[in-house]
């Protein structure tokens, strides 16, 4: 029996995971527009599957208009290559709040939450209420994040319509009477479940980023909580690792 891990690594059928590899290349320009890929049997012996475990997954880049299959002349590269990462990990809370200015949000669910979300260690207090808002934001018409967000009731009340309409996070920073005090970030890779490929218009298994973030008022109370899976095929993670004068040098 294989371990957990080995599990669960071959939970995405096997043309899929092929599939994901020569998008990925197409998209990265390692296969530009109107060439030709190397033949069937050749991609299969490189990536050492069956010759129809091959053709399942230039299926689904065909399906994609990633490549066209031509009779008697071969498969070739439809798409360019697309603008990729175009979304920098924000480090910082006023680089936080620049980013998801632009964002089009799409509802998916307002409730009032009827459990309290998960708040760990170090975190903040929970508050006494929350309102659970569910969406998917947008960036030039197409998903790229699913976001799980719980925000404190008694601030969703007092601008109930803008936080159903706009970026919670720029509201946030607005409120004159919302003081921000710890922000806090985590950031892990996962593949894409039934839900999240279904919104983000992505193959089951599909590289995903997971964050969470938290933040916390003046007073330590967590005001908000974010759960957001983004495309992997849009974020990237800068962090300036530049020592600081008379620092450690490591």
């Amino acid at each position: 029996m294989l371990p957990p891990r080995a599990r669960r690594r071959h939970t995405m059928p096997l043309y899929a995971q092929v599939a994901n590899t020569l998008r990925g290349e197409i998209e990265a320009g390692t296969w530009s527009r109107g060439q030709q890929l190397p033949a069937i049997d050749d991609l299969a012996a490189r990536f050492n599957v069956a010759r129809a475990t091959m053709r399942q997954a230039i299926e689904i880049l065909e399906a994609e208009d990633l490549v066209r299959r031509r009779h008697g002349l071969g498969t070739f590269v439809e798409s360019e290559p697309r603008e990729q990462r175009w979304l920098p990990l924000a480090s910082d809370w006023t680089s936080f709040v620049r980013m998801v200015e632009p964002l089009q949000p799409k509802l998916i669910l307002v409730e009032t939450a009827e459990r309290q979300p998960r708040i760990l260690e170090g975190e903040g207090r929970p508050a006494s209420a929350y309102q659970h808002i569910k969406r998917v934001h947008f960036r030039d018409d197409e998903p790229f994040c699913l976001i799980d967000i719980y925000l404190a009731a008694d601030i969703y009340l007092r601008a109930p319509e803008q936080f159903r309409t706009q970026i919670v996070v720029p509201l946030l920073a607005s409120m004159p009477d919302v003081t921000i005090g710890k922000v806090h970030q985590t950031l892990s890779v996962d593949g894409a479940g039934q839900e999240t490929a279904e919104r983000l218009d992505l193959p089951l298994g599909a590289p995903v980023a997971n964050v969470r973030r938290t933040i916390a008022d003046r007073d330590g109370t967590c005001i908000y909580v974010g759960d957001v899976t983004y495309r992997g095929d849009v974020v990237r993670l800068e962090i300036d690792l530049s020592p600081t004068p008379g620092g450690d040098k490591g």
